[in-house]
């Protein structure tokens, strides 16, 4: 990634779970939402791989780049119970 920043550490149920909500989200994306999400990969980590927890690390350790994340997305986490960008933030400071 270009800038270098600090994520924070999700569990490996986290990460599996946001996985799994991401495959779920791309069934029902549209197209225009699966290109504003590979935008946000490309400026995030421009040229390279980049996983969706990361992603979605470096969105919520940005806070510039939550507009990015497809509204239905981030609907999809939140009704899974996965980290919210505020409560990320919380976590961090405290």
């Amino acid at each position: 990634m270009t800038n270098p920043q600090v994520l924070p550490v999700w569990t490996a149920e986290q990460r599996a779970r946001t996985h799994q909500v991401f495959n779920r989200w791309l069934l029902a994306c549209t197209e225009q939402e699966y290109q504003k999400l590979m935008d946000l990969r490309e400026q995030v980590a421009p040229g390279e791989v980049c996983s969706i927890v990361k992603l979605v690390q470096s969105c919520y350790a940005r806070p510039e780049l939550l507009a990015g994340l497809p509204a239905s997305l981030v609907q999809l986490m939140r009704e899974r119970n996965l980290p919210q960008p505020f409560a990320v933030a919380s976590a961090a400071a405290g």
